[in-house]
């Protein structure tokens, strides 16, 4: 029994010692590690000359750390933007619905405007076609009496023409008659006065007739006048 357990126990521990003196899996373990690093490494240099470019820093070759410094620095102006930008589109969406509201009003007056100016033109259509006469309905004929001036005659009625022919006086009767003297009969010639327009013997005689006239009614005002202060 005793052999037994030696036996066994001796082969367990050759079992576990023998990886220890073999270890095959831990050197490439190693190099994988290695290699990650290096891969990690070179991604973040990628990374960083990314934002170096992104940067557009003046000098390039500054380390890493000035290169976060320059990153966190822009991301903060950034950021800035972003909140000025953010408050600007506030006040433009509050400017919008102000001009929304303004909108709205004009057109609403607008379209009482278009109400009332249709509403009118209703109106002045009514009166027009009320004001229009129908021409079917024969007009009545009146006779207007024309206004008569006292002392003054219509100048539309023309006295008739009246030809006046200059004719010798008579003789007086009181000479004694003479004795008749057969003489030879002259030829008679026209005057100044025949030759006259009768359009003037016409205007002197109604010159003369409201002359007459406008003296009758100076002397009926002032016998009238005269009746009223006694």
């Amino acid at each position: 029994m005793g052999s037994e357990t030696t036996a066994s126990s001796g082969e367990a521990s050759g079992g576990r010692a023998s990886p220890r003196k073999k270890n095959p899996a831990k050197i490439p373990k190693r190099i994988h590690k290695a290699e990650r690093e290096k891969q990690k490494r070179e991604h973040l240099n990628e990374l960083f000359q990314d934002l170096v470019n992104a940067l557009e820093l003046a000098q390039p070759n500054n380390g890493k750390a000035s290169i976060l410094c320059e990153g966190t620095r822009f991301l903060k102006e950034i950021f800035g933007q972003i909140e000025s930008l953010k408050k600007e589109n506030v006040s433009l969406l509050s400017e919008s619905h102000y001009v929304t509201v303004e909108k709205n009003e004009l057109r609403e007056e607008n379209s009482a405007l278009e109400a009332q100016i249709e509403k009118l033109e209703d109106e002045l259509r009514a009166r027009v076609a009320e004001s229009k006469p129908d021409l079917n309905v024969p007009a009545p004929l009146e006779c207007q009496p024309q206004p008569e001036y006292p002392g003054i005659e219509p100048t539309m009625q023309q006295p008739p023409a009246v030809l006046i022919v200059p004719v010798h006086p008579d003789l007086p009767s009181s000479y004694p008659m003479q004795a008749s003297q057969v003489s030879k009969p002259h030829a008679r010639y026209p005057t100044p006065a025949d030759s006259w327009p009768s359009q003037l013997l016409l205007r002197e005689q109604t010159n003369q007739r409201i002359e007459l006239q406008l003296d009758d009614s100076g002397n009926h005002s002032s016998s009238n006048r005269e009746r009223g202060s006694d």
